[in-house]
């Protein structure tokens, strides 16, 4: 085995590694990668035998963090120095150090990317029946999330084995996030920049049940999904409103319609303090009058669909009205926090 790769580095955040990561480096050698970069990120004394091993090694570099910063700083760090320290490359991959992806699946990503080499590449894994349940259910809500919010389809959202173009190195750098919602703001930055996705497929291996992972499934998970938990925060808050406002018009009018917009003109400026100040964080000023204008014109078309279909049961007695229209708004959100999250407040 001496294909050379000599175009390619290697990354692996590490943190509290064993065996196993020195069996990968020395199968990876062979294959006369560029350098083989890995991220010590804090590990306890008790690895310390690996890196010393690694070390010896000719072609690997090894970056210590003096404490645990995370899997995204370690990230950040590894990029970092291969796009100042080493030229002449197309890239990077990106491989796990718990002994979950193969050598030989790293080599056929590589072999990937001489025909896509702006491209993205994610060695995907298949969830079938014997894979650990934390890992088929946070890969499952997460898949389901991106492609209705975002319009990312991906078969594999928690994938480690990522290669990436040195074109995307400055992006990925100025990205947000330490931990592992660094690989999620990764995906969502290949899309907002245009990058094409290819999912090749790679062997799912699963060391002790994947009790070795240092992915904590709710605490990682709600990291992961804090924006969209704040914006349903904000919107519960708003919706509350919009109800008790629309509830109290719709006693003294006689017009669905109009006791809808009031609501909705209420609720909305309660809301847009709320999403643009708690939920998306835009703090720039000379970008309040886009993101009002564009917030303006959501606002309007939501609340003349919702009148519109709302009014519908004119006529009806309020008991049926109410429950029809918080049916129809809850549909309504999902499209609020598409728009929002990407176009009205979103950024690259």
């Amino acid at each position: 085995m001496n294909s050379s790769f000599s175009n390619l580095a290697i990354l692996i955040p590490a943190f509290n590694p064993k065996q196993n990561l020195i069996d990968l480096v020395i199968e990876l050698s062979n294959f006369k990668y560029a350098q083989i970069v890995i991220v010590n990120d804090g590990s306890s004394s008790q690895s310390q035998g690996v890196f010393d091993v690694l070390n010896k090694m000719d072609n690997v570099n090894i970056i210590t963090h003096p404490f645990n910063k995370g899997k995204g700083m370690a990230l950040k760090t590894g990029i970092s120095y291969i796009k100042n320290k080493i030229t002449k490359i197309d890239g990077l991959i990106t491989v796990d150090s718990d002994g979950q992806h193969l050598t030989e699946d790293i080599k056929k990503i590589a072999n990937e990317v001489p025909n896509r080499k702006n491209d993205i590449i994610f060695g995907v894994r298949s969830f079938d029946e014997n894979i650990p349940f934390r890992s088929k259910f946070g890969n499952k809500i997460t898949k389901s999330l991106l492609y209705i919010f975002n319009g990312i389809s991906l078969d594999d959202t928690q994938t480690g084995l990522r290669y990436l173009p040195i074109s995307i190195f400055d992006e990925l750098l100025n990205l947000p996030g330490e931990k592992y919602e660094f690989e999620l703001e990764c995906i969502f930055a290949i899309k907002t920049l245009g990058y094409n996705i290819t999912q090749i497929q790679i062997q799912t291996i699963y060391i002790n049940d994947n009790n070795d992972s240092h992915f904590r499934p709710l605490i990682d998970s709600a990291r992961i999904y804090l924006v969209f938990i704040r914006f349903s925060f904000s919107s519960l808050l708003s919706f509350g409103l919009d109800i008790t406002i629309f509830a109290f018009f719709i006693s003294y009018l006689d017009s669905i319609l109009y006791a809808t917009f009031i609501a909705r003109i209420i609720s909305g400026l309660f809301n847009f303090y709320l999403n643009r100040s708690f939920v998306f964080k835009a703090s720039k000023a000379n970008h309040l009058l886009r993101e009002s204008l564009g917030y303006i014109l959501l606002w309007l078309s939501l609340l003349i669909i919702s009148g519109m279909i709302v009014s519908i049961l004119q006529g009806s007695d309020a008991y049926i009205i109410i429950p029809f229209k918080i049916l129809v708004d809850s549909m309504l959100f999902l499209v609020a926090f598409y728009v929002q999250k990407n176009i009205i407040f979103g950024t690259k």
